[in-house]
Parts: structure tokens; C-alpha cells; sequence
């Protein structure tokens, strides 16, 4: 069974949420990537929203509240809060199908629409009719004069998990160094995609090959764990303003700090940023961070 934490952050919810914000981001997620929709290869990533919804059902509300004559047998009850749970997640699940159907009937003929068309689409601000549209795109075959489209659109792209899967699939097909030319549009605009979406965008670009510049982009993203994987794979902080230094270091979160600091020795930032490091040398509450910064203060090539 997922922690609780773990659940919150599959439904990309910030922990202590109310549970009607949790119900709406399981529909949200759960319309999205249904296999029905979104097609066999997202029926693991819908069985770990389901999950994740039941946990934070029981850990939200209460056991007592049920409208439900439970047995005094512990086991009886559980049996039938998870009934309960299931009929709620296809109570939600047929009302999310309905709309869906309602939606196609309502953008229907996506199937006849070009490329500019169908990016303009994936712009929407309804998840929904981003979806349905990658849905189509992915079917298009790559023609020439398709990359300078491409160029002037993906950055305008709010993605989320589910659906930028179905971009890529597209995407792959155009030539290597096409891919290669847009990967620093596809950082432009990180900081709108939902954590997931980032992360699959950064492991695809790694097989094309990413570039510091591209990769500094992704920097302005909320999430710690995007932000980890990004330093990881710079291959220095070189091209990082020190502006984004500081910003970085201040939010003090172990993520962030432990790749940074793996790769300041020697940096050009280190002069200017061996107050803060020693700082959390002394003071930062995690035993890894204090010994990487004390490594850094250590050995810093100091000028």
C-alpha cells in the first residue's frame, strides 16, 4: 500500500489538501489515463491512481462516518469500506467517460485536422482537449515543414503525464537532429508542466542529447525532484547565472543541494557562495547535505 505522502504526490497534490480537492485530481488523472482512452500502456499508471485515491479516502475521512450497519468484525468492516471505496472510484469513473464522450462529440473531426490545428488544440487549457487532440497527432506522419511548426508552438504547451506521452510518440518519428533542434523549446516553458511530464521529457531528451544551455530552462520548475535531475545531468553549473545559485541553495531542500554541491568544487560560483555552503556545512538538518558542503568548504578552490 502507498504512503500517504506518495498518493498525495501521484495526484500531484500538495499534502493536508481537502479531500474534495483529492477526488477532483483523482478524475482529473484518472479520465486521463484510463487504458480504455489513453490506451493498455497506462493501465499500471491508472491501477496506482486508483490506490492512491483509497488511501487518502481512508486516511481522510472518518472510519465512523460510513452510512453503512458494520458488523462489530474488524474484517467485515474493512470488506465493506472497500466496496464502498470501489463504488465511489466507478461512481466517478462513468461520470468522467460521460463528459469524455460528451467532449468528443463537441471537438470532433480532430482526426481531419493538420498539424497547426492540432498543436493549437494542445494549448487548451482543458486537459481533455489536449488529450484528445496528442491523441491524433500521434497518428500524423512526419513530413517535411513540420519542425518549423513544431518551433513555434511547443513551448506554448501546458503538458501533463498522460498526454505527453502521446506527444513523443509523434515526436520520435521526426528526424534525429530535428528532435535535437527543439529539445530547447521543449525546455521553455518547463516550469507549466505538471512533474511527471518533466521528467519524461528529460529522459527522452537524454537518448537525443541534451545541451547546458536546454537544461538550465528546466531550473525555474517547482518541483525539487525535477530540479535533482536536472543538475545531475548537467555536466557543470557553468552556464547557471548566480543568480540561479542562490535561489537554488536558499531553498534548502536535500534534492536540490546534494548535486549542486557534488560539482561546485571548483566552480567559478564557489567564491562567491562560501558563506552559504558553510553555512549549511553547520547547520542544514541533513547528515548527507552537512558532508557534502563540508567537503566542499574542505577542499573549494578558493580564489
Amino acid at each position: 500500500m502507498k504512503s500517504i505522502e506518495a498518493s498525495y504526490r501521484l495526484l500531484d497534490l500538495p499534502p493536508g489538501v481537502d479531500f474534495s480537492e483529492v477526488k477532483k485530481a483523482f478524475r482529473k488523472k484518472a479520465l486521463l489515463c484510463h487504458p480504455d482512452l489513453a490506451g493498455e500502456e497506462h493501465a499500471f499508471h491508472f491501477q496506482q491512481i486508483n490506490e492512491a485515491y483509497t488511501v487518502l479516502k481512508n486516511a481522510l475521512t472518518n472510519r465512523q462516518s460510513a452510512k453503512v450497519h458494520f458488523s462489530e468484525d474488524i474484517a467485515a468492516k474493512e470488506r465493506a469500506r472497500e466496496f464502498l471505496i470501489k463504488k465511489e472510484i466507478e461512481d466517478i469513473l462513468d461520470e468522467a467517460l460521460l463528459d469524455m464522450s460528451k467532449l468528443i462529440r463537441t471537438v470532433g473531426g480532430d482526426e481531419n485536422l493538420g498539424l497547426s490545428a492540432l498543436l493549437f488544440r494542445m494549448q487548451s487549457k482543458h486537459p481533455e482537449v489536449r488529450f484528445i487532440a496528442a491523441g491524433h497527432l500521434r497518428k500524423l506522419q512526419w513530413e517535411e515543414g513540420y519542425a518549423a511548426e513544431l518551433a513555434g508552438a511547443v513551448s506554448a504547451i501546458p503538458f501533463d503525464d498522460c498526454f505527453v506521452d502521446l506527444f513523443l510518440e509523434f515526436f520520435r518519428k521526426a528526424p534525429l537532429c530535428v528532435q535535437k533542434s527543439l529539445l530547447p523549446e521543449l525546455a521553455k516553458n518547463a516550469s507549466a508542466d505538471e512533474e511527471r511530464a518533466c521528467i519524461k521529457i528529460l529522459n527522452w531528451g537524454k537518448k537525443v542529447g541534451w545541451n547546458d544551455g536546454a537544461l538550465v530552462s528546466f531550473l525555474i520548475h517547482p518541483s525539487p525532484r525535477v530540479l535533482s535531475i536536472v543538475l545531475s545531468m548537467l555536466s557543470s553549473l557553468e552556464e547557471l547565472p548566480l543568480k540561479t545559485m542562490l535561489y537554488l541553495i536558499k531553498r534548502n531542500e536535500e534534492e536540490v543541494l546534494i548535486p549542486i554541491l557534488k560539482k561546485l568544487r571548483g566552480s567559478k560560483h564557489f567564491p562567491y557562495m562560501r558563506s552559504a555552503v558553510a553555512d549549511l556545512a553547520t547547520n542544514h538538518p541533513s547528515l548527507s547535505v552537512r558532508a557534502w558542503a563540508n567537503w566542499v568548504v574542505d577542499k573549494g578552490n578558493v580564489r
